[in-house]
């Protein structure tokens, strides 16, 4: 993992991370001062500043911090899961999970926006596509091998079309653009995803019948 995205904090730098993207949801990321950080996490002015001297460099490091946690539980999951299915459809579990989840959306909208204007926040998105393609792609390429899937583009073609299917779904969750939901999202990316690998349509009576 890049060195910039560091996962492991102690409490009140933790707590500090955190706070900066729940603010970004609720805020917008312009609006975000270091004063709203310092209220939020429960932390003075000067303790935030013995952390992060400047606004930009708060910002950064918990967009760093927030990749990292991501790209962490993608590759822990791609390491439990050995059926490719079973792989994906983990992953998309993991993206969608409902603690947080339109306050995630939020704040991801509100960081790709700012990150059209900033040359190290377009970095972090990369290394965050990055970790989410690897373990897409190599699902893909050994559901092939095992026959178990049918593509009709490349896989690099249908990486991107499953992420850019992901991006969409959650600006649409954080928009609440016709009434979109953390559930509706879950089951459609299945649905697409299973019927753009040449699987039957999955339906949300496969998760009670274990498939």
């Amino acid at each position: 993992m890049d060195a910039a995205l560091e996962v492991r904090t102690d409490g009140q730098r933790g707590r500090i991370l955190a706070s900066v993207i729940e603010l970004v949801a609720e805020m917008g990321y312009e609006r975000v001062r270091l004063r709203d950080v310092a209220k939020h996490a429960g932390v003075s002015i000067g303790t935030l500043q013995h952390y992060y001297e400047t606004r930009d460099g708060l910002m950064l490091a918990a967009f760093a911090h927030h990749t990292g946690k991501i790209i962490q539980g993608l590759e822990e999951i791609a390491a439990r899961h050995r059926d490719p299915w079973d792989r994906i459809r983990s992953l998309v579990e993991y993206i969608t999970h409902p603690r947080g989840f339109r306050n995630r959306c939020l704040a991801f909208m509100e960081y790709a926006a700012a990150s059209a204007r900033d040359k190290e926040l377009r970095r972090l998105f990369g290394l965050q596509y990055d970790g989410w393609r690897a373990p897409m792609h190599a699902a893909i390429e050994e559901g092939l091998a095992n026959g178990v899937f049918r593509v009709h583009s490349t896989v690099e073609e249908t990486v991107d079309l499953i992420l850019t299917q992901i991006d969409g779904f959650e600006i649409a969750v954080a928009t609440q653009v016709s009434g979109m939901t953390r559930a509706r999202m879950h089951d459609s990316l299945l649905r697409g995803i299973s019927v753009q690998l040449g699987l039957p349509p999955w339906t949300p009576a496969q998760v009670a019948a274990g498939t």
